[in-house]
């Protein structure tokens, strides 16, 4: 199978050819500015990028001076018509030719640009209109060869290849009405293939997963070590996501090789609630030095602890569910200004465990994270880029874009200059400062401490220890980063502002009546299990009029009724067990229903109330996607920090309308009797 790389010809796209030939691509496809689908809106089809001449000579010239010519093929895009366009490329450099528009409209291709709509010529959607004749497009090719051959051989040349990179057969065009007067004389630069005699290309190494595994199956499960430590090898380049294939070792052999009496047996294997069986926290413990290659941690798991001391490629961490990663300084003795020890991306898509790093990152740190939390002593551009949870501290320089997408976690930074609350994405985050006197910064503080701490204990980094030396002064100078989509979603007065009434209702009613069906699904579960079904078997006492319990009951018959209602018009015998299953699987039908019930009953408040009922209502969903989480090796204490203050202030809203929950079941209960009611 080839790896084929498309590139846009853009400035500097000769680097970052290079970069993907070491690689490993087998094919490099420079794309221009023109040609482009059928289906392509005609605005991306003119004035767009540069023209594919330009990226065709540049790439050439990079591959051929880095000895890496011969290593692919370099194929282009180039809106190729004629011969004389294919020698044109081929003089650049390029070694392949795409037909694209022009091979379309030998089929009879009306570019109607609508491909994916409705083709006209019925080269696409209406094959049975098609009436094109495919051999015109061969005898194009045919001709087109011919062409390229006779160019050729008036050239004094018998192959594309031989021309390959002779520029001195092109002139540029000079005139003094050229407009703009471009100096393009570097595309024509003649350069030296630099060869490379019996090359040896490096290839992905997986050495070091293997022996770790080696030595867990021997020690720790065979042995029931408690914990292990492994020393690593002198990692390089060639070591591509050191632990990403033993941390999945590590999930299979827990959950699916080993039986009931293993785990058990083992002091350090736990089974969560879930049924997932994870390692305890610091099972195995990793050590490492030199220079790990891309993707160092990827997947980590819980209860793995990798030690690197050393610099990192790319994707550090990335899709970690658990575990610790920590960076360290290689050099502790040395002041360096730019102590860059990790690349781009670290902890993409991450779901848990922690990264603690002696020093600074690349650009889009945290990208996706959803639940790792770092230390970090620097960063580039867009760190915490679309992070939905976690917490990233930053104790160094930031570039632009912080919280660029951020809808979720929290994130600090130490920022002296104070020029975060204008340089981070506004759009998407608010900075805050840290010396704020009020509940939700002393709880970030302490948040922020207990990362710092950890970081120092796991590194040993001077900067974290020395702001913790003189915290009562760096506190001021901390910021703490709020996802704006929590400050709009959360808060009543924001919602109230934001949503109509009719909105609010129906969130709240189709929130109320898929909470009543599934309290009636666990009842039906059980009875199933010889347990009283509603209420824990509570009945209402004589007399009983207007209690909490008196109104579950009447909510729970009005689902039932509901139910049998859509039942008897189902046409089936057995009622009772249609109606069950309409329960049971939250039927459309019924679940419309009931909201439209619960609508009802919501009527009689004012925007005020139901703005609260609203905040209430998505916090306690925010709390729930928490608690149904296949990962639970998060340490985010920030996020916590969030619901535990917004939990206090919906509270006490609810403390002003402290009858709201009773009024809406009462409002619902009357409804229900008139529904009974008017049936009977």
């Amino acid at each position: 199978m080839r790896v084929i790389v498309k590139l846009v010809s853009s400035e500097g796209v000769g680097t970052i050819a290079v970069g993907v030939a070491k690689a490993g691509a087998d094919v490099i496809n420079i794309a221009g500015n023109t040609g482009g689908t059928g289906a392509a809106q005609v605005t991306s089809l003119k004035n767009t990028g540069r023209a594919a001449d330009i990226g065709i000579a540049e790439v050439h010239q990079a591959l051929a001076e880095n000895g890496l010519r011969d290593k692919v093929v370099l194929r282009c895009s180039n809106a190729h018509q004629t011969g004389l366009d294919v020698i044109k490329s081929a003089i650049l450099g390029g070694d392949s030719f795409e037909f694209g528009t022009t091979a379309l409209m030998m089929l009879k291709c009306v570019m109607a640009k609508n491909c994916n709509v409705k083709c006209p010529a019925g080269l696409t959607t209406n094959a049975e209109m098609y009436a094109g004749d495919p051999r015109a497009l061969a005898q194009y090719f045919i001709n087109l060869a011919h062409e390229v051959r006779e160019i050729l051989a008036s050239l004094g040349f018998r192959s594309l290849l031989e021309i390959r990179g002779q520029t001195q057969l092109l002139n540029l065009i000079n005139h003094d009405a050229m407009v703009g007067q471009l100096d393009m004389t570097g595309m024509l630069r003649e350069v030296e293939e630099v060869e490379v005699h019996k090359p040896v290309y490096l290839e992905a190494n997986f050495a070091p997963d293997d022996q770790y595994l080696k030595v867990f199956e021997q020690e720790f499960i065979y042995k029931r070590k408690a914990q292990i430590h492994i020393q690593g090898p002198a990692l390089n380049n060639c070591n591509k996501s050191v632990g990403g294939q033993f941390s999945i070792d590590i999930e299979r052999m827990l959950n699916y090789q080993l039986n009931d009496e293993q785990r058990a047996a083992h002091p350090s294997i736990m089974t969560l609630t879930n049924g997932r069986v994870v390692l305890a926290k610091n099972s195995v413990h990793i050590t490492s030095e030199n220079s790990a290659g891309q993707s160092f941690g990827a997947f980590n798991n819980t209860g793995v602890v990798l030690e690197h001391t050393g610099t990192c490629n790319d994707g550090v961490g990335k899709g970690a569910s658990g575990g610790t990663i920590i960076i360290r300084n290689p050099n502790k003795n040395t002041d360096l200004a730019e102590n860059v020890l990790v690349g781009n991306f670290a902890l993409f898509g991450a779901t848990g465990g922690q990264l603690y790093i002696d020093g600074q990152a690349g650009d889009r740190f945290g990208v996706r994270n959803s639940g790792a939390v770092a230390v970090v002593e620097g960063v580039g551009d867009f760190c915490c880029e679309y992070m939905t949870n976690g917490s990233i501290v930053n104790l160094g320089s930031y570039g632009k874009g912080f919280g660029n997408g951020m809808s979720g976690g929290s994130a600090y930074q130490y920022d002296p200059a104070h020029r975060l609350e204008s340089l981070c994405s506004q759009d998407s985050v608010q900075a805050v400062r840290l010396n704020q006197d009020n509940l939700l910064a002393q709880g970030h503080e302490q948040a922020l401490l207990w990362q710092l701490n950890t970081h120092v204990t796991s590194t040993g980094s001077a900067k974290a220890q020395n702001l913790l030396d003189n915290w009562s002064t760096a506190r001021d100078d901390f910021y703490f980063v709020i996802p704006r989509s929590l400050l709009i979603h959360h808060r009543s007065e924001s919602i109230k502002a934001a949503m109509t009434k009719k909105t609010m209702t129906d969130e709240l009613s189709q929130a109320l009546a898929l909470s009543s069906i599934r309290e009636m699904q666990l009842a039906y579960s059980r009875l199933e299990q010889g347990q009283n079904g509603l209420f824990g078997g509570q009945v209402p006492d004589y007399a009983d009029c207007d209690s909490d319990l008196i109104l579950q009951y009447v909510s729970a018959a009005g689902i039932l009724r509901r139910a049998l209602e859509i039942a008897e018009k189902s046409g089936e015998l057995d009622t009772d067990d249609v109606a069950r299953k309409l329960i049971e699987t939250e039927e459309k039908k019924l679940l419309d229903a009931v909201t439209k019930d619960m609508a009802a009953a919501l009527k009689v408040y004012d925007d005020q109330a139901l703005s609260i009922l609203t905040a209430n209502k998505r916090l306690t969903d925010y709390k729930d996607s928490f608690r149904l989480r296949e990962v639970w090796d998060t340490q985010a204490l920030g996020t916590t920090v969030w619901i535990i203050e917004r939990d206090r202030i919906n509270q006490l809203a609810l403390q002003d309308h402290p009858d709201l929950n009773q009024e809406i079941a009462t409002h619902y209960a009357s409804i229900l009797a008139d529904v009974m009611r008017n049936a009977a």
